[in-house]
């Protein structure tokens, strides 16, 4: 049977049995009354998530419903019993009114037949109570296991997810600090080659997919005093010429980095696209391209007039780094 979420909740219902007989009451040692019982409510959108089948919400409030209502009637009687006049307990919606119970009127011998009168009322009463008790304690037991897996299952799930996150951190960090990478700009206006030196040299040019022309002008690049960054490194480095440019960059990542990046990733079980990992490291403001990630353009006039640190010098990206946009040693012909 298809389950459900439901809410459930443990309501600890106290009997309040002084409250209620008031100065007509004398406490009887020998009477077995708790001070309150336990109850789950299964209200929707209330209380701790606990799955269960309609019929066994049904069962399950049903049987709550019931063992507060012949709660409820035992206290209207124990009030009586004392003497009161008008009640009305309803358990349930935890809602009530009665008339308070005044001392009773001082006739020789009222002391002795207000004990015996108390005592006797409080063992109706607590018969009463383990009736009720008895009768629901079957399902409190099964809502109670039920709620008792549901925690050990949240639990696991959780620990689960912080062990997949901690591997998934660790692996996104060893991969960032890999110097493996490398890129170069033309010039103004000219696209952005960026690729990993550790999977060049296996393209032909011709076949499609990883490889193929856009290997091709990668494997045809000629280092020229080319350092080689980490990914955290390129982040930064392509993040800071995003920031400085005058128009959309154009950044053209060789197939094979992407391809062997995601491959890299789900060999130690994290799963995600290429896509994915580059926002890990370089924020979200990147988006799909049609040659890999690119940076989300925001026009010179739009953007914040903080000053933010220079690339400059000899940067990630090797002698001539990305300040002003010029030419840049890298790998040389294109």
């Amino acid at each position: 049977m298809t389950r459900e979420w439901t809410g459930v909740s443990l309501e600890n219902v106290r009997l309040e049995v002084a409250e209620i007989a008031g100065q007509a009451f004398r406490p009887d040692p020998s009477a077995a009354l708790p001070e309150r019982v336990e109850v789950y409510r299964i209200l929707d959108g209330r209380g701790e998530p606990l799955p269960c089948t309609p019929a066994e919400h049904e069962r399950w409030e049903l049987a709550a419903v019931a063992c507060l209502g012949r709660l409820s009637r035992a206290l209207e009687e124990f009030y009586r019993a004392h003497g009161g006049t008008m009640i009305e307990i309803d358990l349930v919606t935890g809602r009530g009114i009665r008339y308070g119970i005044g001392r009773p009127r001082r006739w020789p011998g009222w002391e002795r037949r207000a004990v015996e009168r108390s005592a006797r009322a409080q063992q109706v009463l607590a018969l009463e109570v383990a009736r009720a008790v008895e009768e629901y304690r079957p399902v409190r037991a099964e809502v109670a296991l039920r709620v008792t897996e549901e925690r050990a299952a949240r639990r696991a799930a959780m620990e689960a997810e912080q062990r997949a996150t901690r591997h998934r951190r660790t692996v996104l960090d060893e991969l960032a600090q890999r110097r493996v990478w490398q890129y170069r700009s033309a010039g103004p206006g000219e696209p952005v080659l960026v690729r990993r030196i550790d999977l060049s040299g296996t393209g032909t040019g011709t076949e499609p997919g990883p490889g193929g022309a856009v290997a091709a002008a990668f494997d045809g690049s000629v280092m020229v005093d080319q350092e080689s960054v980490s990914a955290r490194e390129l982040a930064d480095a392509l993040n800071a010429f995003a920031r400085r440019a005058e128009s959309p960059v154009d950044i053209r990542w060789d197939e094979r980095a992407r391809a062997g990046t995601e491959a890299e990733c789900l060999a130690r079980e994290v799963r995600l696209t290429f896509l994915e990992w580059w926002q890990d490291l370089a924020g979200p403001s990147w988006r799909p391209g049609p040659h890999g990630p690119v940076p989300v353009f925001v026009p010179p006039g739009q953007r914040a007039s903080a000053p933010r640190p220079s690339f400059g010098g000899t940067g990630m990206g090797g002698t001539g780094g990305f300040t002003g946009g010029h030419s840049y040693g890298g790998f040389g012909g294109y």
